[in-house]
């Protein structure tokens, strides 16, 4: 039977990685419209304008916001996977699949957009960093200190 604390830790994990599944999804789908408004704050062109005088390199700015999107999936359906079956189980190498890279995807995507200045980007990815730690910490106790699991 399996602890409320890690339960409640694997929720909350199931919550993250689904919340980033969703935000891949957009940028994938509509990586033009969110990159516009950053591109344009940051660098003070506007895009259409961008791509008028550098189209291959909008191209390759669009390809490359696909990409990153692609692989954000594919950590998000790991995460899943993850948060359903070995967290929820408190298996201890789970905690660190989840803290490290956890902390280099959502840490990195932080500090990338307040690099940029873009506010909206920031919060969405605080709200992953914040789902991360709670989704720790909760569980810390019980999977660390080797009880979980443990009949």
């Amino acid at each position: 039977m399996e602890s409320k604390v890690l339960k409640t830790g694997s929720i909350v994990m199931l919550v993250m990685a689904v919340y980033g599944l969703i935000l891949g999804l957009m940028w994938l789908f509509a990586a033009k419209a969110l990159t516009t408004p950053v591109f344009a704050s940051f660098t003070g062109q506007t895009w259409s304008d961008f791509v008028t005088a550098n189209a291959k390199a909008a191209d390759l700015q669009v390809m490359s916001s696909r990409l990153t999107a692609a692989m954000a999936l594919s950590v998000s359906i790991l995460g899943i996977f993850l948060a359903l079956t070995s967290y929820r189980k408190g298996e201890k190498w789970s905690w660190f699949a989840f803290l490290v890279p956890g902390i280099i995807v959502w840490g990195s995507n932080v500090a990338y957009y307040i690099a940029l200045a873009s506010l909206m980007s920031t919060v969405l990815m605080l709200i992953g960093l914040v789902l991360l730690v709670i989704g720790l910490v909760i569980p810390a106790k019980a999977i660390l200190g080797g009880k979980a699991g443990k009949k």
